[in-house]
Order: structure tokens, then C-alpha cells, then sequence
């Protein structure tokens, strides 16, 4: 006769149904993050080599079926980083301290930190280029809207992109840290120079920019105003 065994009743049946569904929201959430990464990398490093803009129906053309969350390419070429949107400042410090585990030094981390407050003091978000690890760390700061959330994630691209053409070029201080600091800078000096033109011809161009989708993270933002004097 077989015994009839009893694994917690309706209870663990509804509590599996329920890490059965978070599960599949993760799964269905990171493929929306990923396909919107592409479009974005598509989009806007096209725009940023050439001036031009793509339709939705020119992008979709060059689309990969799959694509991971989080990967940054450059027209479609391979992965040159990994963009992680959405991340506490917990995070960030953490990697600023992986990226300078040579000395170890708190004040080191600290003082990398604040200069990174400082250059991105007008922006609403944050953002630390690991070039060891190839990963780039995104901090949203409260209120900010879908196109700034692009903003973020076409300086992402950018940055990685400039770093690794710097770094085909044999340049020997690519790396350092204040060879880093200068291409935050004159990166988003760029970018900040073009950036009204690109959102207004993306609209025109049929894309939404109302939808913020490219999150990886949780969604943490921060509030940093009494880090943002000179």
C-alpha cells in the first residue's frame, strides 16, 4: 500500500506559486531590460558616430533575438561592458573600492567618490566605470525621468567605447585614475552638447521617450544635494 505523504498543504503550494511567479517576472523583466538595452545601444552609438538617427523599424532590423541585460555594444559589434542602472550608492562604493584595492584606502575611495559627485553635480544620476572589470555602475538620483535615464545609459556607452579605443591605442595612462576622472569628463561634456538635439530627434523619429525601461537593478535612487557644491 503506498503511504500518502503530506509536504505542507496549501500553504507551501501557494508559497511555491508565488517564488514560482517572482521568478518568472525577473526572467520576464531582465528580457525587457535587455531588449531595450540593444535598442539603446543600437540607437544611440549610431547617433553618436554619425549624427544620424534611426527609426524604430531601422533598429528592429539589427536586432539579436536574445540579448543579456545590461550589455553595452557598439553597433552591434561585441560586448565592450556591462551597465548595471539602477544600483544603490552602496554599490558604487563598493566598486570604487575593488577598482583601488591596491592601496586599500578608505580615503581613497572617499576622495574618488566626491569627484564623481562633482562632475555629475547637474545630472540626475551618478555614474563609476570599473575599466579592470569592464562594469559600469549606475546611480539614479530622485526624480529622474526616462530621458535622463538614457542620458545615463548613452554615457555608459560612450565612456566604454572611448576607453577601449584609448586602449587599442596602446595608450599606457588609459587607466589611471585620473586618466578615468578626465574621460567622465570630457565625455559627458560631449554628450551634455548633444543631448538636446538627440532627444528631439528621437522623438521625431517615432521613438517614446516617456517609458523607462532600462533598469537592471531594483530601482534604488539617492539624494545627494549636500554633495553637490563646488
Amino acid at each position: 500500500m503506498v503511504k500518502e505523504h503530506k509536504w505542507g498543504g496549501r500553504g507551501l503550494c501557494e508559497e511555491t506559486l508565488k517564488n514560482i511567479t517572482k521568478r518568472q517576472k525577473y526572467r520576464r523583466e531582465h528580457m525587457e531590460s535587455g531588449k531595450t538595452g540593444q535598442r539603446a545601444n543600437i540607437t544611440l552609438s549610431t547617433f553618436l558616430e554619425t549624427g544620424k538617427i534611426l527609426t524604430p523599424e531601422e533598429v528592429s532590423a539589427q536586432e539579436r533575438i536574445f540579448e543579456r541585460s545590461g550589455v553595452l555594444r557598439w553597433k552591434g559589434s561585441v560586448p565592450i561592458a556591462r551597465a548595471q542602472i539602477g544600483q544603490s550608492l552602496h554599490d558604487l562604493a563598493r566598486s570604487l573600492g575593488r577598482a583601488h584595492d591596491v592601496t586599500g584606502s578608505v580615503r581613497d575611495t572617499e576622495s574618488r567618490l566626491v569627484n564623481l559627485v562633482k562632475i555629475y553635480r547637474k545630472e540626475d544620476f551618478l555614474l563609476q566605470y570599473d575599466s579592470k572589470s569592464g562594469s559600469i555602475f549606475i546611480i539614479l538620483k530622485e526624480g529622474a525621468s526616462p530621458p535622463a535615464q538614457l542620458k545615463a545609459w548613452a554615457m555608459a556607452l560612450w565612456i566604454a567605447y572611448r576607453y577601449c579605443k584609448a586602449e587599442e591605442h596602446h595608450a599606457t595612462s588609459a587607466s589611471s585614475a585620473e586618466a578615468i576622472l578626465d574621460l567622465h569628463k570630457s565625455t559627458l561634456t560631449d554628450l551634455s552638447n548633444c543631448w538636446a538635439d538627440c532627444l528631439e530627434r528621437l522623438a521625431a523619429a517615432g521613438w517614446d521617450l516617456s517609458i523607462a525601461s532600462l533598469e537592471t537593478a531594483s530601482g534604488s535612487r539617492v539624494r545627494l544635494e549636500a554633495w553637490t557644491d563646488e
